[in-house]
């Protein structure tokens, strides 16, 4: 049983049992608001009828009760949101940890009742948007979709979040060993924090940042400070306003045209000026939600503590040398006061008494000539630090997995190396997946066998750990060391109408870019389903033999599934620097036995009559 599933149920009790303590607290207060709101409204009209000033007070008191009574319920009810979307968050790792993909999709449209709206949350739930059919490995190896690496270890709600995971499954700069070495750390330190990654999670995710919030970014870049003219204005018109107050005291009867005075001012400036403040009161309509969200991402992280440098570094913003959470917190500030601005009428009054709209864009133009250079890096980081928690949940969420060791050297040929102990697929349900143990070193692993018995989900298992160990996260694995190398893969071959190309032209295609990617004398994983399966056996004999010749570099290793047994009593002959192995089964009364088990040596079984039979093609 999985150690941390233990947890996560333990933990889905409490949290139930705190929503329906909350929820009880919610009806209370409920019922409250609604009696002393009653009994507020049926003083007042008694104390006006009877004209009795004690019960006018009184009235007043429960009012201000009422008014209490509003904000409690207003802050338990904001409690339950969160305590609800805990529960979610918390019921997501629970099925992670049991391979539930159908339950994982479900949490992800909970709540939502539009048809377009679920679409779309299953649509984020596989990271449709990422999927690239022309990437060098992207279909092959299950990256996105319902039942995918994204879908299963993607724990990050914001837009930067999800792209930095996808930008890690796809592939990016090799980096180097020491490198690895610190984001390992920085997932080991995750991964032992649940509790701050739920806490975390649920705070992102009910921020609902989905989208690039390009109001804030476009800001951010292009905003500036109120030129000095209009802040002397503005200090002028707050200014102004001693004059009544001067006039009260010298010249009493002066006191009321002084004031009219002011606000003619006051208001000839707000009407005249609504167009030189028009970009600043936009971007404070634009931007509340999106800094709200981004503030309470970094207020969390910042106030973590962490002890890893990647993770602190990631947390105070990245490389803009300020503390995101303050700057950010300077720029909620600033729009807090715009906030005013909401109600039209309220507006205006402000506007009359003091100039609000000037106030609000000189405080956003202080924000972005300060902190806006740095908003770009601050998002970076926060990508970077959500990318790490999902590299966490890979240890968090399988039974058996270790951090693999990195070939130290950088020469291209020492990097081209595998060497997995008891590797495993993540996709395969925990308790029945079988693993498998298996080394290349500068070489080619030919892999033959009956259909069906593990071949391809061997070579797919070596490319997935190779993804995962690349980004610095836990292998499903005993052990397992490696080199940095460039994945290139050649398995779901489809062909295309529409650009009139056959499988086997597709197939060309796709092989055609391995050999390409094997001329740049980088380090490189090549994984090949079937070769040339599309064409007759004379061809496909001669051109997988051409295309091993190709590989047969010593910076080159690989994996190549095949049925073609000419092809392989050839590379017996002619090759030094290729290893086999097979996959057998059984055959039995009730049908065939698979044990998925990697041996070495060649296998000449086939299964395809007899599974033609099973399908009443005798």
């Amino acid at each position: 049983m999985n150690k941390n599933l233990e947890f996560y149920e333990n933990n889905a009790k409490k949290i139930s049992s705190q929503i329906s303590e909350n929820g009880r607290k919610s009806m209370i207060l409920s019922v409250l608001r609604f009696f002393t709101f009653i009994a507020a409204a049926a003083a007042l009209v008694y104390g006006l009828a009877k004209e009795y000033n004690m019960t006018l007070l009184g009235s007043a008191l429960i009012f201000l009760s009422f008014v209490i009574i509003c904000v409690i319920h207003d802050k338990v009810r904001t409690n339950q949101e969160y305590l609800e979307r805990l529960y979610l968050v918390n019921s997501a790792y629970i099925a992670r940890i049991d391979g539930d993909f159908e339950t994982l999709s479900k949490i992800s449209t909970t709540g939502l009742r539009r048809r377009e709206e679920i679409e779309d949350a299953l649509a984020e739930f596989a990271g449709d948007e990422f999927s690239d059919p022309d990437h060098a490995y992207c279909i092959d190896l299950d990256l996105f979709g319902k039942k995918s690496l994204f879908s299963l270890y993607n724990v990050s709600s914001t837009v930067f979040g999800r792209e930095a995971f996808a930008r890690e499954l796809l592939g990016g700069k090799i980096r180097s060993v020491s490198e690895l070495k610190v984001r390992q750390e920085a997932v080991a330190e995750l991964e032992e924090r649940a509790e701050f990654l739920l806490e975390y999670q649920t705070i992102s995710s009910m921020g609902k940042l989905k989208n690039m919030p390009e109001a804030l970014l476009q800001f951010a870049s292009e905003g500036k400070k109120l030129s000095n003219a209009k802040v002397i204005w503005m200090v002028l018109q707050m200014l102004l306003w001693i004059v009544p107050v001067i006039c009260l005291f010298v010249k009493p009867e002066l006191t009321r045209p002084a004031a009219i005075l002011v606000l003619a001012i006051d208001l000839i400036s707000w009407a005249v000026n609504l167009n030189i403040n028009a970009e600043y009161l936009k971007a404070a309509s634009d931007m509340p939600r999106q800094a709200k969200v981004l503030y309470s991402c970094f207020e969390k992280l910042s106030s973590a503590g962490f002890e890893n440098v990647l993770l602190a570094k990631l947390a105070s913003g990245g490389e803009g040398g300020v503390n995101a959470a303050l700057s950010l917190r300077s720029l909620k500030k600033a729009l807090s006061f715009a906030a005013l601005r909401e109600q039209p009428l309220f507006s205006f009054v402000l506007n009359l008494v003091m100039p609000l709209d000037y106030y609000v864009s000189y405080l956003l133009g202080q924000w972005a000539d300060k902190y806006g250079k740095y908003l770009g890096s601050e998002t970076e980081a926060l990508g970077e630090i959500e990318a790490l928690m999902c590299a966490s949940t890979v240890g968090i969420v399988t039974e058996v997995s270790h951090f693999p060791e990195f070939v130290e050297s950088d020469s291209p040929s020492d990097n081209a190396y595998f060497k997995g102990d008891y590797i495993c697929h993540p996709l395969l349900p925990h308790k029945t997946a079988v693993s498998n143990s298996i080394e290349l070193d500068s070489d080619i692993g030919l892999i033959t066998g009956s259909n069906m018995s593990g071949k391809t989900t061997l070579i797919r298992t070596c490319g997935v750990c190779t993804i995962l160990a690349l980004m610095g996260a836990k292998v499903p694995c005993e052990r397992l060391r490696l080199g940095r190398m460039k994945i290139v893969s050649s398995m779901r071959i489809v062909d295309s109408l529409e650009d009139n190309i056959s499988t086997f032209k597709a197939e060309l295609i796709r092989i055609s870019g391995i050999i390409k990617q094997s001329e740049n004398n980088e380090a490189m994983l090549f994984l090949i389903d079937e070769i040339f399966r599309g064409t007759n056996s004379d061809d496909r004999t001669s051109g997988a033999l051409t295309v091993l010749r190709k590989l047969s570099l010593p910076y080159v290793t690989g994996l190549m599934t095949t049925h073609d047994y000419a092809m392989i009593d050839k590379t017996q002959d002619e090759f030094t620097n290729i290893a086999y192995y097979h996959f057998s089964e059984q055959y039995t009364d009730t049908g065939i036995v698979f044990d998925y088990i990697l041996a070495p040596g060649v296998s000449r079984e086939s299964n395809a009559k007899y599974l033609m039979k099973l399908v009443g093609i005798e």
